[in-house]
């Protein structure tokens, strides 16, 4: 059975999350084993944005392939964007137990759909400054923390996802690393999980598919 994560992006009240001031998503409702998880999964993701980011900065000619391959563009305007989302993402899930993502380890009210042919992992939301990312029960026992296998979705790329979505990213909402390359480049520069499989995908140095 394959398994979807999905997140949707909605205007969000901003009193009910952490100043701007600070760093990297606070974490809300975790205990000890949720705090684990979600801490290593936003370390991986992490570095995976960050290796994203500087691959696209490098213009290698494996930059360049990798790009073209999951955003069939390679205009600077396009690059720069997702360079620019990247980096924040980075830098959201780097320093600190702060920020303004106030990441939940629990589903807090949304109807986490789990069946046959779909299952939920998480909810993200944003009103473009501040944002919330809400997490279903099948995220931490359905997903591995972390895969080494370039299209695989594991935590830590389901983190990545939601993170992209809290920067802004909001859609068509594709799932899967397949699916994601059979996008336009209009639909793939605003969809979340292509940005979290180009990122693992940079920091696994994967093959490029075509």
């Amino acid at each position: 059975m394959r398994f979807f994560q999905a997140l949707v992006s909605l205007p969000l009240f901003t009193g009910a999350v952490a100043s701007p001031l600070n760093t990297r998503a606070t974490l809300e409702n975790c205990n000890d084993e949720g705090v684990q998880a979600i801490n290593n999964a936003l370390a991986q993701a992490a570095k995976m944005a960050h290796a994203g980011a500087n691959l696209i900065r490098s213009e290698s000619d494996y930059s360049y392939s990798l790009f073209q391959s999951f955003f069939k563009t390679n205009n600077a305007q396009s690059r720069n964007r997702v360079a620019g989302v990247l980096s924040k993402i980075a830098t959201e899930a780097t320093n600190g137990n702060q920020g303004v993502v106030s990441y939940y380890c629990t589903p807090e009210g949304i109807n986490c759909v789990d069946n046959h042919s779909f299952t939920m992992t998480a909810y993200g939301e944003t009103d473009g400054t501040y944002g919330r990312i809400r997490t279903c029960p099948a995220y931490f026992t359905k997903f591995a923390a972390w895969s080494k296998s370039c299209s695989v979705l594991d935590q830590a790329t389901s983190s990545l996802h939601e993170m992209a979505h809290t920067k802004g990213i909001f859609g068509p909402e594709t799932y899967g690393y397949d699916a994601v390359h059979g996008l336009s480049s209009s639909s793939a520069l605003e969809n979340a999980e292509s940005y979290a499989f180009f990122s693992k995908s940079a920091f696994l140095n994967c093959d490029i598919t075509n």
